[in-house]
């Protein structure tokens, strides 16, 4: 029963430390995307999360040690595989947030050179028969 109880704790301990450098990926791939920055930084990406300064700094270098992350210029880079894990991470965490509520469009529906059928740009097929 003791070695079970010793387990739970670096169980927990192991999976806070995946979701950590899962929400620093993330908040990294968005930090650039905003153009906040190219050169990214714990202290950076420390106003975005409820995590002790240490901690943070330590999952950068388990980042560098996993091929995400590049030191350069006095602070840290992607790596290509590096940024396209992030990239996934990041759609996979905020797509749903970008889908139209019922009735809307999508963020870019309509900026593509697809024809647009929606009612709500006066080209549907309810336009011009009362529809607003």
């Amino acid at each position: 029963m003791t070695e079970q109880h010793t387990a739970k704790p670096d169980a927990d301990a192991a999976l806070a430390r995946l979701v950590e450098r899962e929400e620093i990926l993330e908040i990294c791939y968005w930090y650039q995307g905003e153009g906040l920055g190219d050169r990214l930084t714990p202290a950076a990406v420390l106003p975005f999360m409820a995590s002790d300064p240490k901690v943070v700094a330590e999952v950068f270098d388990l980042l560098v040690a996993d091929g995400d992350f590049v030191v350069e210029n006095g602070g840290y880079d992607f790596t290509a595989a590096g940024k396209k894990k992030a990239a996934r991470l990041f759609h996979d965490s905020f797509t749903e947030f970008q889908l139209g509520s019922h009735g809307e469009c999508t963020a870019g529906c309509c900026d593509g050179d697809e024809e647009c059928d929606h009612e709500h740009h006066g080209h549907g097929p309810l336009a011009g028969h009362g529809a607003a």
